[in-house]
């Protein structure tokens, strides 16, 4: 057995004189082989097996179970579906002698992934042996084959085309709600980027609205300051205008209020001096009607 076969072939096989198709499909396991050509290649052999699948021998090479070949593991799995795990067998090549002979040293030598996957099929395994190393008919030989071939006997029911068909349309409804949980998960994002960009777009605006106004806020309110700077400043001129107006008016009262009294000052001088002069006559005359008098 190889695990990297490159197309289908069918052989007949006798296991306790039970005739078996064994049907070797491209490894799964193969690095050099996309997935889905070959699990489509395997779909179209089951279809062709009208009586069901008795056993799916999935043949890996000992020590090349990696992370990659997990998940191929992993995919056929599921590309089969859930009914098929009671019919898988597990078969490792490529396996040196003490491995061959002894079934615990290549168990020791599993890692946790294979470990795992081995338990999740039951726990059917088998060791294809290494034909350089044990010839056919050698007793190792026939142990290992011998416990292939009763691990397919022993299997229950087989591997239906309906339920191959059935598990096909699930996965199919499966992908294609995925897609439609895709495209409407692209389609909301796609959304929800629009209507970031529009929120982005409306702040934007919002922010350039906002300056714009503060901006003519700005210089409103600047005008606003000069229109108030002039109107006081006309205010104040108003004022002065009008103070200097009254201390005009008060200086040209004053001016004639001390010309008035200027006025009555010198009225009242011309007064005392004509009253002396008119003093100063009647005196005259009374002295001369004394001496006058004193003539006579």
């Amino acid at each position: 057995m190889d695990s990297i076969t490159q197309e289908c072939k069918a052989e007949t096989m006798l296991i306790d004189d039970v005739p078996y198709n064994i049907v070797d499909t491209p490894g799964i396991l193969d690095p050099n082989r996309g997935t889905i050509p070959i699990l489509n290649e395997i779909s179209k052999t089951i279809n062709k097996c009208a009586h069901g699948v008795k056993a799916i021998l999935i043949v890996s090479e000992v020590g090349r179970f990696t992370d990659e070949q997990k998940d191929a593991l992993n995919r056929i799995r599921n590309f089969l579906g859930k009914d098929a795990t009671n019919n898988i067998i597990s078969v490792l090549s490529r396996a040196d002698k003490d491995q061959t002979e002894d079934r615990s040293i290549m168990q020791s030598d599993w890692n946790q992934s294979f470990r795992s996957f081995i338990q999740g099929i039951g726990n059917r395994w088998g060791i294809s042996p290494n034909p350089e190393i044990f010839p056919a008919g050698e007793e190792t030989h026939k142990v290992r084959l011998g416990e292939i071939k009763n691990l397919i006997s022993s299997i229950q029911g087989v591997y239906t085309t309906e339920q191959h068909e059935k598990c096909q349309r699930e996965q199919a409804e499966a992908r294609r709600r995925k897609e439609e949980d895709e495209k409407r998960a692209k389609r909301e994002h796609d959304e929800k980027l629009k209507e970031d960009a529009r929120r982005e777009a409306e702040r934007a605006h919002q922010r350039e609205f906002n300056q714009m106004r503060q901006e003519y806020e700005k210089q409103h309110r600047q005008i606003l300051e000069k229109m108030i700077e002039s109107l006081r400043r006309e205010k104040e001129n108003e004022r002065q205008e009008r103070e200097k107006e009254r201390q005009e008016a008060r200086e040209h009262q004053e001016r004639r209020r001390q010309e008035e009294r200027e006025r009555q000052e010198r009225e009242r001088q011309e007064r005392r001096q004509q009253e002396l002069k008119d003093g100063i006559m009647f005196a005259a005359s009374e002295a001369l009607k004394m001496a006058f008098y004193a003539f006579i």
